[in-house]
C-alpha cells in the first residue's frame, strides 16, 4: 500500500517511483510464492520483504501516503484494527474509485505493471490483486469489524476534517462524497 500510494502521488517523481515499483514487485512475487507453496514459503522470503519494506519507506518519504491511509484511520482507531489490515480493508476500494474518475497517467502505468506481475489484463487487475492478497490476509467487509451504516458518514466526515495531510497526496482529489462512496462499497 505504501509503495502504490507513493507511486500514484502527484508529489512523486521518477526517483521515488523506482523504489515504489521495485518494492511492489518484490512483495507481490513473494506473495505469489506463498500462495503457490503455502505458508512455509514465507521464511526464505523475509529478506526480500524487509528490503521491499525499506524501499517502500523511501518511496513514501516525500510523496507521502494518500486516501487509503486517510480512510483507514477511523477503522483502525475506532475498532482497533491493525494498521496493515485497516489499510488493506480500504486499498482496492480506493483504487477502484481512482479508476472511476481517471484512467490515464500514472495509474495506467501502475495497472499495466500490476497486470504483468499478476498475469492478468488491466481490466481485472484489482480483482486479481485482491484475490492474491486474500491468500495472505482474508479481507473483511467493514460491517464484519462492527462498523454500522450510520458510522460510514461519520468516518467520511472525519477523514475530510482530519486527514487533509494525507488526502493531498491522492491520485485524484477526494471529497466527502467520493470517500463516503468508497466506504459504502466496502461495507
Amino acid at each position: 500500500v505504501h509503495a502504490v500510494e507513493s507511486a500514484l502521488s502527484p508529489d512523486s517523481s521518477a526517483t521515488f517511483r523506482v523504489f515504489s515499483y521495485n518494492a511492489i514487485k518484490l512483495i507481490l512475487e513473494g506473495y505469489k510464492k506463498i500462495r503457490d507453496n503455502g505458508s512455509e514459503a514465507r521464511s526464505p522470503l523475509m529478506k526480500d520483504f524487509l528490503l521491499a519494506a525499506t524501499w517502500a519507506g523511501i518511496a513514501f518519504s516525500v510523496p507521502g501516503c494518500a486516501a487509503v491511509h486517510a480512510m483507514s484511520y477511523p477503522l483502525g482507531s475506532e475498532f482497533h484494527v491493525p494498521h496493515g489490515e485497516s489499510n488493506y480493508a480500504m486499498f482496492t476500494g480506493v483504487m477502484k474509485c481512482y479508476m472511476k474518475y481517471k484512467t490515464d497517467g500514472e495509474i495506467a502505468t501502475m495497472n499495466k505493471f500490476l497486470a504483468n506481475i499478476l498475469d492478468c489484463n488491466t481490466d481485472n487487475v484489482y480483482i486479481e490483486l485482491e484475490r492474491l492478497l486474500n491468500t495472505i490476509l482474508p479481507k473483511k467487509s467493514l460491517h464484519e469489524y462492527g462498523v454500522t451504516e450510520e458510522q460510514l458518514s461519520e468516518f467520511a466526515a472525519s477523514v475530510v476534517e482530519n486527514q487533509q495531510r494525507l488526502l493531498k497526496h491522492s491520485f485524484i482529489q477526494m471529497d466527502y462524497n467520493k470517500i463516503l462512496a468508497v466506504y459504502k462499497s466496502l461495507y
